[in-house]
């Protein structure tokens, strides 16, 4: 019987998947001629459209020309993320390819999952209109796993993983172990890698589809990529690496910190009583004597205030030496998800009210 998947074979194919790169939008050069500027130095363009920021009152402002070029580059770069969706890393390839093999098991002619090897090869072979998906492998397993090694095609590399998925899930049907075990483990690997991808609901789904990431995720990373946020725009960036990274706790303590971080330069700018170390409390307190926050909106504030303070031992910085004692603390992953996304609402209010009021 053939080895089950060839080391060399495998290693050949990953070493030669070419490496996929996000496509980026070159930086523009140059200083703009003087009439375009006040006394101010020329600073460069922000990652965003310069409306989304708050601007000083010397400062003057020019709307660029709407050229098709421009136009095409804005649509190009796209929203800022936290995940990528246009390439998948020759890692998260191989760990896949690992992880279905594990789910199918030996391959062998006379093995059960012979069949079902078969079944994924064919309705790709079938869709993309070829007559092997790459050449030089007999078996269909390994004809199948190299090439989602190197399928450069992103969509219908997603078609392979996707329809590899579902059969899995199909051949598991009424074993002891069903698959929903490899289905939780490919979407935490790609979770790892910060690809916008997960497998529910029998199908795979972008990130970026759920509403609450388009609506409220999204919107915050796009505010706080202004200068004056730079370090509430690491510690959130921070929060959702360490969410995928599966370390809840860190990601909650790093939702404290952009949290706070976001007001520190709110009340700063408006000449708010308040001290570097000052905890979400003062801080929160500060944008309420000064009616920053509506009376109405209180009381969701001090919701938010509680839940970043006492959600777990370490969320205050202060507080981050304590050890977590005789028991290991638990973060639960839907806890640290909710606080990620009720952080990023927060976040879009303030900003977005920082921006809307005078000062």
């Amino acid at each position: 019987m053939p080895a089950l998947f060839p080391r060399e074979r495998l290693e050949s194919a990953a070493l030669g998947a070419i490496a996929l790169q996000t496509p980026g939008v070159a930086p523009l050069e140059g200083a703009p001629p003087k009439f375009l500027t006040s006394q101010s130095p020329y600073e460069s363009l922000s990652r965003t459209n310069p409306s989304t920021r708050p601007r000083k009152s010397s400062e003057v402002t020019m709307a660029l020309p709407r050229t098709f070029s421009r136009r095409k580059r804005e649509a190009a770069a796209g929203p800022r993320d936290v995940y990528i969706y246009d390439a998948f890393s020759n890692k998260v390839r191989v760990q896949i390819v690992q992880i279905l093999m594990e789910g199918f098991g030996e391959y062998g002619d006379y093995n059960t999952n012979a069949s079902w090897w078969n079944a994924i090869v064919v309705e790709l072979r079938k869709d993309k209109g070829v007559f092997h998906l790459t050449d030089g492998y007999e078996q269909l397993d390994l004809e199948f796993c190299n090439w989602l090694l190197k399928e450069q095609d992103i969509d219908v590399l997603l078609d392979g993983i996707e329809s590899a998925i579902q059969y899995l899930l199909a051949f598991r049907r009424g074993q002891k172990s069903n698959g929903a075990d490899k289905v939780a483990e490919i979407n935490a690997r790609l979770q790892e890698a910060a690809v916008g991808y997960e497998f529910a609901s029998n199908q795979l789904i972008r990130i970026d589809n759920l509403v609450v990431h388009t609506s409220v995720v999204v919107p915050a990373l796009v505010l706080l990529s202004s200068p004056e946020f730079s370090s509430a725009d690491k510690e959130y960036l921070d929060a959702h690496a360490a969410f995928r990274a599966g370390d809840y706790e860190s990601s909650l303590v790093d939702c404290a910190k952009a949290f706070e971080s976001v007001l520190k330069v709110i009340g700063e700018a408006r000449g708010w009583a308040i001290g570097s170390n000052d905890t979400a409390s003062k801080l929160v307190g500060a944008a309420f004597a000064h009616d920053f926050v509506p009376q109405y909106m209180q009381s969701q504030f001090t919701a938010l205030r509680s839940m970043l303070e006492s959600g777990v031992a370490t969320i205050r910085n202060r507080m981050g030496a304590h050890g977590a004692g005789p028991k290991a603390r638990a973060v639960d992953k839907h806890l640290a998800a909710y606080q990620l996304h009720q952080t990023a609402a927060a976040i879009v209010f303030l900003v977005e009210q920082h921006n809307s009021l005078p000062q």
